[in-house]
């Protein structure tokens, strides 16, 4: 967390109150949380941002690396800290994601299709949709 504020202030950029309060919301959420979401957070912080100053910090903070966007098949936008490339479990009743890491085997994938396709693949999004244990 530290770390990520860290490089905001050295990129030259203000660390506002908004900024600072979105950052740990995302980051303490672990996974996956909507715009809606953090603003409903802020909100219970007493933290006044408005829908367009949400959305230009996403906007910021996707610029700067710092979260990334993903889309699950519920057609929402979903936001995550960028540290670490995982995967999602995703239950289709409950609607309830959690992250999974799936070994090497991906990286090697990755590299037979440049080497048989010519193509570098610069990022890839991989979600695993079933019912979780609540649920089955």
């Amino acid at each position: 967390m530290d770390t990520i504020l860290q490089k905001i202030k050295e990129g030259g950029y203000r660390l506002t109150k908004v900024r600072k309060a979105m950052v740990e919301i995302i980051f303490n959420e672990g996974c996956l949380i909507t715009s809606l979401d953090i603003q409903k957070r802020l909100s219970r912080l007493n933290i006044k941002a408005n829908r367009t100053t949400i959305y230009r910090e996403l906007c910021f903070l996707l610029e700067n690396n710092i979260i990334k966007k993903i889309q699950l098949g519920d057609n929402k936008t979903y936001y995550e800290i960028s540290a670490g490339h995982h995967h999602h479990l995703v239950c289709i009743k409950c609607n309830k994601v959690k992250e999974i890491v799936v070994g090497q085997h991906l990286e090697g994938q990755e590299k037979k299709i440049y080497k048989k396709e010519k193509f570098k693949v610069l990022n890839h999004s991989l979600e695993f949709y079933g019912l979780c244990s609540n649920c089955l």
